[in-house]
């Protein structure tokens, strides 16, 4: 799958999470809630004012998309990767694995309690699109393993030894911006340009 070019990298990047939810509230006060859907992100990333140069292939890429059609990659700067400073090839451990935490090995051997990710993290497994945000800190044993407590809830159960990866975690994206690819310009041949980006699942 492509992805889009970094360079120039986002100025800035705001990130949703979209999480359909239908409440009621009774007249007694009792309130019942229900999950209708799946979990999704958006992204809204502006980029920092452009040549032509530098835009033209941000917008040649965007365009041979055809809107909403085709989706690719998206690696935001900073958030994409773990706030753990800690070097490791995690993968998951053991098959078949549902809900809200993932069982994983790899995180090396030393120095049992170390942190491995924390709060806020974004972490995906390398056979599927979704991406998953890290819920609490997590640490790792004196053999490497480590539980982590992920939302949403895995939305497939990974295979044994599937990779975990949590540094430059991609984001697989469509632009949903209603078929529309528009930007701004001026006398100065500076650009201006913005995209709306949903997850694809």
């Amino acid at each position: 799958m492509s992805a889009l070019p970094s360079s120039p990298s986002f100025a800035s990047v705001k990130i949703t999470s979209h999480q359909p939810v239908i409440t009621v509230q009774a007249i007694s006060g009792k309130r019942q809630s229900r999950v209708l859907g799946g979990q999704y992100f958006k992204l809204h990333a502006k980029f920092p004012t452009m040549t032509r140069t530098q835009f033209a292939p941000i917008e040649a890429f965007i365009m041979a998309k055809r809107g909403s059609l085709t989706s690719f990659t998206v690696t935001p700067a900073v958030v994409s990767s773990s706030q753990a400073s800690i070097s490791a090839s995690p993968l998951v451990n053991g098959a078949s694995q549902t809900g809200t935490s993932l069982i994983t090995d790899g995180w090396g051997s030393g120095g049992a309690g170390a942190t491995v990710l924390k709060a806020g993290d974004y972490l995906k497994l390398d056979n599927t699109a979704k991406v998953y945000m890290v819920t609490a800190d997590a640490t790792r044993d004196g053999s490497g393993n480590s539980t982590i407590s992920i939302e949403p809830a895995l939305i497939t159960s990974p295979g044994n030894n599937e990779a975990v990866i949590y540094n430059s975690v991609p984001f697989t994206v469509y632009c949903d911006m209603g078929g529309i690819t528009e930007l701004s310009t001026n006398t100065s041949n500076f650009f201006e340009y913005s995209l709306n980006l949903t997850e694809a699942l």
